[in-house]
């Protein structure tokens, strides 16, 4: 019964990490339309090869709790609350340091690899845990940034952000005629990078933190029990 619950909970996770891919995809598609010499490509085959891996992670958690799915999607939501209010804040001219945020981040996603290797035992469930909640917040990170600029397009809060990020001043130098045309490659641009470094960094969390656990438990083990 907790082998096919395990599954379920890794299915219904990895259809919900596809459902976010579809949308984003739909969102670069339409930014392409308001700017067609501006192509989406790299961003959308790093969406593509989240889809396949949260596809392949729900064969290999049939063996895993559902209490791991639980964690990998609560530390990946957790991630993406913490993006999301970072931009929000700037949105409303607000400068923060990143380097808090970024700390805080890369902690959910540790902390979903620890978990993950603590209940099985196996550095493999730590990195596709790590790696899902990564792209549970990478994925939500990325979507806000586009809707927001499609809402907010030719608002004052948008040209308020740009000034503060000096994304004029970045156009100035681009040599690009068009302003639209510009920010949406640049949009591109974070999308792409924002998607491809939230995936690696998760395997990396996910690597360090299972073999810091797996090790951890080896130490333990070989410690001499206290004579009762």
């Amino acid at each position: 019964m907790g082998i096919v619950s395990g599954s379920h909970a890794a299915r219904r996770l990895a259809q919900g990490i596809q459902a976010s891919v579809a949308l984003v995809l739909v969102l670069l598609a339409y930014g392409w339309r308001l700017a067609p010499a501006a192509v989406p490509i790299a961003a959308a085959a790093v969406l593509l090869a989240y889809a396949l891996f949260a596809h392949v992670s729900v064969a290999i958690a049939k063996e895993t709790s559902p209490r791991i799915q639980w964690v990998t999607l609560a530390c990946g939501v957790a991630s993406a609350t913490v993006l999301i209010g970072a931009l929000v804040v700037q949105y409303f001219g607000r400068a923060i340091n990143n380097a808090p945020m970024v700390t805080i981040v890369f902690a959910m996603w540790l902390v979903a690899g620890i978990a993950a290797t603590a209940r099985t035992r196996r550095i493999r469930d730590a990195v596709i845990a790590s790696t899902l909640s990564a792209q549970i917040g990478s994925l939500a990170n990325v979507g806000f940034i586009l809707a927001s600029y499609y809402v907010l397009r030719s608002s004052a809060l948008l040209e308020q952000f740009f000034r503060i990020e000096g994304t004029y001043e970045d156009f100035a130098r681009s040599g690009i005629g068009d302003f639209g045309t510009f920010v949406i490659g640049d949009l591109f641009g974070g999308a792409f990078f924002h998607l491809l470094f939230g995936g690696l960094f998760g395997v990396i969390l996910g690597s360090l933190g299972g073999a810091v656990t797996i090790g951890l438990f080896r130490v333990l083990k070989r410690l001499p029990r206290p004579i009762v």
